[in-house]
């Protein structure tokens, strides 16, 4: 897809600063993610401000407490054992290209793998989304596998950008929760500090989740519906209850939300917080450490020029110099090379050890990460890491602009 940059591209809505009349929501089944992908990986250099919803089977694991009486480690205990045991249904994903102007495009992501004839789901939910057009039944005919998907939206752009990219959702801990299963391609972490820090590195710190805002804005309560009826709101296109027109919705809201209450204000004090689990993952990490220096524990941070690792060691000043670690960030000339294997693995540099995010694969070698993305080559692709240098070696990271802190600078 060529983005428009001139007058005629106001049309498409593709120009940035250019509203379109009519939101167009475009439909993304098995035989067209590799275009609606190529266009996403253009759309997020220059429209980098993303609300995301999903939609999925409801929940089926249920704490014994009162909801409002658990603590964030419990409810992370709920959402964790509803998340592996579900199938996502739907991703929506909506670009704006500032702050404060409406979304551009929006695409809705229809996964394959849930059939309610054969998979565990609350039937409410499921009727629910049945009457609001989900067709399940094309779903399982046409829908995306799960692991492609993760596979495009690993070379995206719109992960791992670091703050290049500003995520907007709505009571979004589910969402994310399955957005890091599927990334990671393996049942959620044991911790909610360590699920926390997933979603750091995959989706930066510029994350707002509207729920957690609203908890300083008087008169505003209920769900998404509820919320964008009482800021006077209206949905741009679709219906409620579709993944694509609740992501544009929910980018609307967030808009009117810093209009009418924070017209003044900065609102980055609200990122990265998802509503329910508000845990200090810096503070909790190290409150938690252990007494014995053989205990292992994951430490979020930077070391040498300023990589981001994951530190598998005692927290504090003894952690060892060669100790495992799951470097996240520039690795530059120092990454491992000459061992292609497309499974996950830790490779070595210098007694270092890298961890490299490529979904696993089938045993022909296919639906792997760097298939979303034909001029790469295959040396070290996919990684969880913003690579500097060009000839093709994107290895998951897109052209960054020359300002990549604007997009969470720009929200004041």
């Amino acid at each position: 897809m060529k983005v428009q940059t001139d007058p005629a591209g106001a049309a498409t809505g593709l120009v940035p600063g250019k509203a379109k009349t009519k939101l167009e929501i475009r439909q993304v089944w098995a035989h067209n993610l590799p275009s609606a992908f190529a266009d996403i990986r253009l759309l997020a250099e220059k429209f980098p401000y993303v609300s995301m919803d999903t939609e999925f089977p409801g929940v089926i694991h249920h704490p014994s407490k009162h909801h409002a009486l658990l603590t964030p480690a419990e409810r992370y205990a709920a959402l964790k054992s509803n998340v592996d045991a579900l199938h996502l249904i739907q991703v929506g994903l909506s670009f704006a290209a500032t702050p404060d102007s409406p979304p551009s495009i929006a695409f809705e992501i229809n996964l394959q793998e849930f059939d309610p004839r054969a998979h565990r789901h609350a039937p409410e939910s499921v009727a629910l989304l049945a009457a609001h057009g989900l067709d399940f039944d094309a779903h399982r005919k046409h829908g995306v596998q799960a692991r492609d998907f993760a596979a495009f939206l690993m070379s995206s752009g719109l992960v791992c950008a670091g703050n290049a990219v500003t995520w907007v959702t709505f009571h979004s801990a589910y969402d994310f929760g399955y957005l890091v299963k599927l990334l990671i391609g393996r049942k959620l972490p044991r911790t909610l500090p360590e699920f926390l820090g997933l979603v750091r590195v995959f989706f930066g710190e510029g994350v707002y989740d509207i729920r957690h805002v609203m908890t300083r804005c008087g008169g505003l309560y209920g769900g998404l519906d509820r919320v964008a009826a009482s800021l006077g709101v209206e949905r741009a296109a679709g219906r409620s209850h579709q993944a694509g027109s609740d992501s544009a919705l929910t980018w609307d809201a967030f808009r009117r939300i810093r209009e009418v209450y924070f017209p003044n204000q900065s609102v980055r004090g609200f990122a990265g917080v998802l509503f329910g689990l508000e845990l200090d993952l810096e503070t909790d990490l190290a409150a938690a450490a252990p007494s014995a220096a053989s205990e292992k524990v994951i430490k979020f941070g930077t070391i040498g020029n300023n990589e981001k690792v994951i530190k598998f060691g005692s927290i504090g000043a003894n952690v060892p110099v060669g100790t495992e670690k799951i470097k996240f960030g520039t690795i530059g000339a120092a990454a491992p090379t000459g061992n292609n294997s497309t499974k996950n693995k830790l490779g070595t540099s210098s007694g270092n050890y890298y961890a490299k995010f490529i979904v696993h694969n089938s045993s022909n070698g296919g639906n792997k990460a760097a298939a979303a993305n034909n001029n790469n080559n295959n040396n070290g692709r996919n990684r969880c890491a913003a690579v500097a240098g060009g000839n093709g070696n994107r290895r998951n990271s897109r052209k960054v602009a020359p300002h990549p802190q604007v997009a969470v600078a720009a929200l004041r």
